[in-house]
């Protein structure tokens, strides 16, 4: 897990690469658009994201419980978590600054639309991850599930403008996957990680419906305070 979380270094480095020598922007200029880095939008969008998991974890458990284990032994999983957090983190910063930071502005230079470049951007984050073997064996919501997933980053980043909220939620969202629960089929799961819970099979239509839910409150709320600022 280590050596594959490292990798992701190579990512950052490539869009580095072109950003300084081909574009001849400085590359915290482009990660930060001028302005310095906003650790307190990262730790809002991250605690938020994470209780929105935890809560749809415990609907989950409520109304299947016969699908989940009890999984927890505190001093392997706080060993593990040490050394994994910061990882995480790393993969799911790369990550945002290819899709929602590099790609994202690549299509909206072309175009000049912001939706066009949520749309196009996502539709390729959704081809990388959720046609790989382990979603395709849910079949279509494993697709539609990253696809999703992909326009709500996308959605965010525009309205905070910016990378702090999507990193947030990425990392949360790994992290979860990672730390708190696991389950069967997980390409993660022989990777020495510690899950406090463990769910023996991925009712990936249900975790379709969850992350439905969490999208439309947000655009709701967004839509909400734009009414409300106008007023």
């Amino acid at each position: 897990m280590i050596t594959l979380y490292l990798s992701f270094s190579f990512l950052i480095l490539g869009v580095y690469m072109i950003t300084r020598y081909f574009f001849k922007i400085p590359f915290r200029t482009f990660l930060f658009e001028g302005k310095r880095p906003d650790f307190r939008k990262f730790a809002i969008y991250f605690a938020w994201y994470f209780t929105a998991l935890i809560l749809y974890l415990l609907v989950d458990v409520a109304l299947h419980p016969q699908a989940f284990t009890l999984n927890f032994d505190p001093i392997p999983w706080l060993g593990v978590l040490v050394v994994t957090a910061p990882l995480v983190l790393f993969q799911s910063a790369a990550e945002e600054i290819l899709f929602r930071g590099y790609m994202y502005r690549m299509f909206r230079s072309l175009r000049g639309s912001a939706f066009w470049s949520i749309l196009v951007t996502s539709l390729i984050f959704a081809l990388l991850h959720g046609f790989n073997p382990e979603m395709l064996h849910y079949g279509i919501f494993g697709p539609l599930y990253y696809l999703l997933v992909a326009l709500f980053l996308g959605i965010v980043a525009y309205h905070t403008n910016g990378l702090a909220a999507p990193i947030g939620i990425h990392f949360a969202t790994n992290m979860f996957n990672t730390s708190i629960w696991g389950y069967g089929t997980s390409t993660l799961e022989n990777m020495g990680l510690q899950n406090v819970v463990y769910r023996h099979t991925l009712d990936m239509p249900f975790a379709f419906f969850g992350i439905f839910v969490i999208v439309i409150s947000y655009v709701a709320f967004q839509l909400f305070k734009h009414k409300r600022n106008r007023s």
